[in-house]
């Protein structure tokens, strides 16, 4: 299994510097809140009014069971059709109403602003189910839903250029240290850095394997103890409700739509362009 994993890895090379730091990591304190999202509203204007309502420095979402009306979202690609960056978004596809299954959200800023980066899976009781990329300014809240928000203050989620990728995307920084001791901290990871591998060292402050897991990102491929492997090169993930440090269990869809699922093996999850993350300890 390790030569299959390094070999996809391999197929991979960016086009600027590796970067020298490939975690970025920023311990802070965490809550548990419920925000309404009023339906009629843009998913990225709601949010953004809850964000000022909190109070907090960045935030992640747990968006399961929100009913969208129209909405806009992209699915991963392999390339750019710059030939610079190693993947990129697909065309836009479009839908007129649905409910998401599971979707994690993580809020930060972009240019001092509020802003939100969404992967999700709905219609899963269709011969059809669908997974990708929210496109947060162009999804409208089908009826008024509460869900859950961790928010968290000490660092942000800040959008970011890298040179390594040729991306702009969130990056962990950050902000004022809050009062008390840490329960969580927030994290984006570099390239090739391996979910499996990272992830107790991650933890072990926030009560290690009894931590809990939220992220969303890009994997080069992906095997698990159980079921099929993605082979692509390129996908869009996000964790699944039981995910925790021991047990990194990921949803994928790939650039033809195909949907992966299960627990990563370790060496089997490395970054494709990043991954970011929030860990918190029991209890929050």
């Amino acid at each position: 299994m390790t030569a299959a994993i390094n070999h996809r890895a391999a197929r991979i090379t960016h086009p600027g510097p590796r970067a020298a730091v490939r975690r970025h990591v920023v311990p802070g304190i965490a809550r548990r809140e419920t925000v309404r999202l009023a339906a009629g509203r843009v998913l990225m204007d709601a949010v953004a009014d809850e964000m000022d309502r909190l109070g907090c420095d960045s935030a992640v979402l747990l968006l399961d069971g929100l009913r969208l009306g129209p909405y806009d979202y992209v699915m991963p690609r392999f390339g750019s059709p710059d030939g610079i960056r190693v993947a990129w978004y697909s065309d836009t596809h479009s839908g007129n109403a649905t409910t998401l299954a599971h979707a994690v959200a993580s809020v930060g800023r972009r240019d001092g602003a509020w802003f939100l980066h969404c992967h999700a899976l709905w219609d899963v009781d269709t011969p059809a189910p669908k997974s990708g990329h929210l496109l947060p300014d162009q999804v409208t809240i089908g009826r008024d839903c509460d869900v859950t928000a961790l928010a968290f203050t000490g660092g942000v989620f800040d959008f970011t250029p890298d040179d390594e990728t040729r991306f702009s995307f969130f990056r962990a920084k950050p902000t004022t240290p809050p009062a008390g001791t840490p329960n969580a901290m927030i994290a984006t990871l570099a390239p090739f850095e391996d979910l499996v591998t990272v992830m107790p060292e991650l933890a072990a402050p926030y009560g290690g394997d009894a931590a809990r897991l939220y992220g969303l990102g890009s994997v080069i491929g992906a095997d698990f103890s159980e079921g099929p492997s993605m082979e692509s090169l390129a996908s869009e993930v996000l964790t699944l409700p039981d995910a925790s440090p021991r047990n990194v269990t990921l949803h994928c869809v790939d650039p033809d739509g195909n949907l992966f699922r299960g627990a990563l093996l370790l060496g089997a999850g490395p970054v494709l362009i990043t991954f970011e993350l929030m860990l918190v300890a029991p209890g929050v």
